[in-house]
């Protein structure tokens, strides 16, 4: 598989990269401490699984961590939110934008193919116009190459098509799409921005754990100004932020498209009863034990 060869490092780079081949990748843009701080505070979080309320990430298969972007805090608005970023974004879109989500995803490399290359048809929109209606975006943690995000340049002008598994596309076409898919290999702290109707995945499958910040942004006005789900934040790391950046995050949104219990990292119980209940139970039986321990203690104390 080819690698990208173009870096861009500005706005007008990054969008006429965008316009071309559907993707750029941009180095330079997150602050240096600010990227720092993030990364520490992703990987603490990372250590430690969000076990009936306490702090940590969702696990709901073997596969890979998630952790909600922004309840890390300033640093991860300034750089996700950064008004370069939209400034690409927004001129690609033509259009004022919304958040779609923004999650930490820590691919584990288990050495198996879970998530298979593929694009977005825009099901989520209210009035489908030509052109692009959304924009992913992904900020690597680390230098990144093996399992590193892959892209199909140029599929981004076919708009799907035959929809969005490129398995059920003619045989020429899918040899076009995967002759010409490229892996993004980035440094930590590049940011990679693609038209989400071209093909793309990360790559797999892979031995090599691998932590992105991944999310998009969407068309406001293609998708009833509402975001794609709500957004998790904490309000007291709202205060730095203009208002252009709280209305990408949806504080003047019509509200969001899918609920909470919806999201694909909040369906644990849903997609696995068995193991919910079994886990469920064992929480539940340690309380019980920790009750009969103080009750025993009472009565050996009289």
């Amino acid at each position: 598989m080819k690698t990208i060869e173009r870096i861009d490092t500005d706005i007008e780079s990054g969008l006429q990269s965008l316009n071309d081949n559907g993707i750029t990748c941009i180095r330079g843009f997150p602050n240096a401490d600010a990227l720092e701080r993030l990364i520490t505070k992703t990987n603490k979080m990372l250590e430690t699984p969000s076990i009936y309320g306490s702090q940590g990430y969702y696990q709901k298969d073997r596969h890979k961590k998630i952790y909600e972007a922004f309840l890390l805090g300033e640093d991860a608005h300034e750089i996700l939110l950064d008004e370069r970023i939209l400034d690409i974004v927004e001129g690609y879109l033509g259009t004022q934008s919304l958040i779609q989500e923004m999650i930490v995803k820590n691919d584990l490399g288990d050495n198996e193919l879970y998530f298979p290359m593929h694009a977005h048809t825009g099901s989520y929109r209210v009035t489908k116009n030509d052109g692009p209606f959304s924009v992913g975006i992904m900020l690597y943690t680390h230098d990144t190459e093996e399992g590193a995000f892959c892209y199909s340049p140029g599929t981004h002008n076919w708009n799907f098509p035959h929809g969005s598994d490129p398995y059920k596309y003619p045989k020429d076409m899918q040899k076009e799409i995967f002759d010409n898919m490229i892996l993004v290999a980035g440094k930590k702290g590049d940011i990679v921005l693609f038209d989400h109707r071209g093909f793309h995945g990360p790559q797999q499958p892979v031995t090599k754990p691998r932590t992105v910040f991944l999310g998009g942004f969407h068309n406001a006005f293609d998708h009833g100004n509402k975001t794609k789900c709500p957004v998790a934040v904490y309000t007291t790391d709202l205060r730095n932020l203009n208002e252009r950046q709280k209305n990408v995050l949806g504080l003047s949104s019509q509200g969001a498209i899918i609920s909470a219990e919806e999201l694909h990292y909040n369906t644990f119980k849903r997609d696995n009863p068995l193991a919910y209940k079994l886990a469920d139970k064992a929480v539940k039986s340690y309380f019980k034990a920790q009750t009969f321990k103080g009750k025993i203690k009472k009565l050996l104390k009289k």
